[in-house]
């Protein structure tokens, strides 16, 4: 068998020319060369021979279901197959799922009614043919766990909630240009390769933190966007193999959207924040998809209305907005390249047809538009409440001279209340709050040789909210975990009594000098905008160009719930709870695996003595 090695990296403009064909690949050269029989399946196809570009991915993990996502050359219908032995065959129980040309050739498949803690292999079917989905001949055959149930590790004496440690990874920044790797090469991020190694088989999920993708192929177009995710999951090899054994979970941040800021200012006018819904829409093909649902969330609308220059009615002859719940709806963009460019919001809906907004429309036109959708969401796993909050697709426009100004907005009232009594009547014992953006860190130009002033695009620059906020935080006797990202360097700060932030990054990006993040002490206190802060540890990287930074860092948090124990009255084992939990959040280097720093919360941090 003849084994053709990958090259370091392919010319962006020959991957956009393969995406155009819808043949920009996501495999790795390793791909082509299997498909040979072997033990796992007795008539396996090659990965390309099978039709598929890109995938299999996982998402959306609960104790009883998986989510698989694939991407295929052309729309396909396809089916995957699963059990909890190996081989697999065609006939192996499935469930069917279809590619679509309106979406990129991308489709997904729910798996339910699985057993709770339990591994399946499972494979991807495609013209009746199993398709060998592996990066390499000799790695193992896809795999994935359920999460444990309420009853996996429950003990009537000893751990009668049924609790169970969780363990998790999170990350942000997957920059891959070949121009900011050593000496112009591209060179795959290690750190992926790392995680699945020594952590693989402990992961419940993987979190990406924003900054997914940047902006290579991206042109402000939806095809743009959509060549950046292929372009990326190609030269990802080590991370395009991370996703077929763990879970992924995603934000957006800036890089994977027009802009950074001002999609939630109503009445802004034009400006690369009117073009968020095509950067969102990409986002939900390659990656929005694994997430879990909200009842805020709605689909996102494209449609061409009808306006006049005073008045505030949109008007489209081809929609139905009869079934338009406001409270699934953000903000109205009138894009780019129209008259009306800009922010809008939502008043009322007229009737089927038409839609009152606010501000009133600046000329008469025909113009596109968009009508967005809240994209922040929660979850728990155990003991555990997680909060994903979008610090992106809502906010007003950034201005360090307004930092203290309580009319400006990270999160936005609807999003911000939806946060606040979510953790003030939650039952969990931990809440993690998972934020695409810093919130006592600021973000600087320093890395390119510019301002040390913050740009204000972090909580720094909007202190009214960040305070309600962190205030009502306090005020729960409980631990809350700010886990945050969009600076390329890691911090573990603590904000208050029960308070803490961790800054996990990069992953593959190049690295932040401290400056970006304002220079802050190595450790010691800093001042935060007014708030006096501890930063317990940093990543560290000097203050010099960031193309001459390679570091790579990412995080594991691990809960500690309960633990084995012999049973006094014979063979066997109890499940016992602990007292108070903890949570152990790791910083390992990419490059080695090595931990770097670790800091354990308990819950009895929380409470007063």
């Amino acid at each position: 068998m003849i084994s053709r090695r990958p090259t370091c990296w392919l010319p962006a403009m020959l991957i956009a020319l393969l995406a155009a064909y819808g043949l920009a690949p996501g495999r790795s050269n390793a791909q082509m060369t299997h498909g040979w029989p072997d033990p796992v399946a007795n008539h396996v196809v090659p990965y390309e021979t099978g039709g598929l570009t890109h995938g299999p991915m996982l998402g959306r993990p609960t104790d009883t279901s998986i989510r698989v996502w694939i991407r295929t050359a052309r729309p396909t219908p396809f089916r995957v197959v699963y059990a909890t032995g190996l081989p697999l065959s065609e006939g192996s129980p499935g469930v069917d799922g279809e590619t679509l040309a309106e979406q990129d050739n991308t489709g997904f498949a729910d798996i339910a009614g699985l057993k709770p803690g339990t591994r399946y292999y499972y494979g991807i079917v495609t013209a009746g043919r199993l398709v060998d989905t592996r990066m390499d001949f000799d790695d193992p055959w896809p795999s994935f766990r359920t999460l444990p149930g309420a009853d996996t590790y429950r003990d009537t004496e000893y751990n009668p909630r049924g609790l169970y440690n969780v363990c998790f990874s999170i990350g942000t920044g997957g920059c891959q240009n070949p121009l900011l790797k050593m000496g112009g090469q591209y060179v795959d991020s290690p750190s992926f390769t790392q995680l699945r190694k020594r952590h693989g088989d402990d992961l419940m999920f993987h979190f990406m933190n924003g900054d997914y993708i940047y902006e290579e192929l991206r042109d402000g177009q939806l095809s743009g966007y959509r060549n950046n995710y292929k372009l990326y999951m190609f030269r990802g090899r080590g991370m395009s193999r991370l996703m077929r054994y763990v879970p992924w979970l995603f934000l957006f941040d800036d890089h994977e959207l027009t802009g950074e800021q001002g999609m939630g200012d109503v009445g802004l006018g034009r400006g690369p924040w009117c073009d968020r819904d095509e950067g969102v829409r990409a986002w939900y093909e390659y990656a929005g998809w694994a997430n879990y649902p909200g009842p805020h969330r709605g689909p996102l609308r494209f449609g061409s209305a009808k306006v006049q220059q005073g008045d505030d009615v949109l008007a489209d002859p081809n929609a139905d907005f009869s079934k338009l719940d406001p409270k699934r709806v953000s903000t109205i963009l009138v894009p780019n390249g129209n008259k009306n460019a800009g922010v809008y919001g939502l008043v009322e809906v007229l009737d089927a047809k038409r839609l009152r907004v606010q501000p009133a429309f600046r000329a008469d036109e025909e113009c596109r538009y968009t009508i967005g959708t809240h994209h922040y969401y929660d979850w728990k796993m155990a003991n555990c409440h997680f909060f994903a909050v979008d610090t992106r697709g809502e906010r007003a426009k950034f201005d360090l001279r307004k930092q203290f100004d309580p009319e400006q907005f990270v999160l936005g009232r609807q999003q911000r209340e939806w946060l606040i009594e979510g953790m003030k009547n939650t039952d969990a014992d931990i809440i993690f709050v998972i934020s695409s953006v810093p919130w006592v860190l600021p973000h600087t130009a320093a890395h390119v040789g510019g301002s040390l002033d913050p740009k204000g695009d972090t909580f720094v620059g909007f202190v009214h909210e960040r305070e309600i906020l962190l205030e009502a935080f306090d005020k729960l006797a409980k631990p809350v975990l700010i886990l945050t990202g969009d600076v390329h360097n890691s911090f573990s700060v603590q904000i208050a009594d029960n308070v803490w932030e961790f800054l996990c990054g990069p992953m593959n990006s190049a690295a932040h000098p401290i400056a970006t993040a304002g220079n802050p002490p190595y450790g010691g206190w800093y001042d935060s905008a007014g708030r006096k802060v501890k930063v317990k540890w940093a990543a560290g990287f000097p203050t010099i160009h960031y193309t001459r930074l390679h570091g790579t860092v990412y995080a594991v948090a691990q809960v500690n719930n309960i633990f084995k124990s012999g049973r006094a009255e014979g063979p066997g084992y109890h499940w016992v709870a602990y007292d108070e939990p903890t949570v152990v959040v790791r910083f390992h280097d990419g490059h080695t695996g090595k931990l770097l720093y670790a800091e354990g919360v308990s819950t009895l941090d929380a409470k007063p003595q």
